[in-house]
């Protein structure tokens, strides 16, 4: 046993990783549903009848992102999210498969729980050094 409160997250990320990856026959299918149901637990759902703006979800979500443990930065444009500091970007490097689409899920996820006017469409890893970028279109209307 290593010192008190020392976890070892990694290790435990890199076998999970490898076994969707090795055992499931479409892992970035059930990695982004993992993704989406962890994203709808996340964004707190708005009032019956309230509707989120773009401007709105998009602050909601980059501060999820940052707690997440990402740096996002402020939309590249309206369409796109910069994305620093992943969280999990060794295992990404060696499972994008899985890492990026639980990623993109969990966007999504907040995204529909909010109720927002878009969705997250991907997220193309390592755009730049250090750099993912989240792509965003209108979504589908949300009753």
């Amino acid at each position: 046993a290593g010192p008190a409160g020392e976890r070892r997250y990694r290790l435990l990320a890199e076998m999970l990783a490898t076994m969707i990856s090795g055992l499931l026959a479409e892992p970035a299918t059930a990695a982004a549903s993992a993704g989406q149901e962890g994203g709808r637990y996340l964004a707190d759902q708005p009032a019956p009848g309230e509707r989120t703006d773009a401007a709105t979800a998009i602050a909601r979500l980059t501060a999820i992102l940052r707690e997440a443990g990402f740096a996002p930065g402020p939309a590249r444009t309206a369409e796109q999210i910069g994305l620093r500091r992943c969280p999990f970007q060794e295992i990404a490097r060696q499972h994008p498969d899985v890492v990026c689409a639980l990623h993109l899920g969990l966007m999504q996820g907040v995204l529909e729980q909010l109720r927002a006017p878009l969705t997250a469409t991907r997220l193309e890893p390592f755009a730049e050094p250090g750099l993912c970028i989240a792509h965003l279109a209108p979504g589908q209307d949300q009753p």
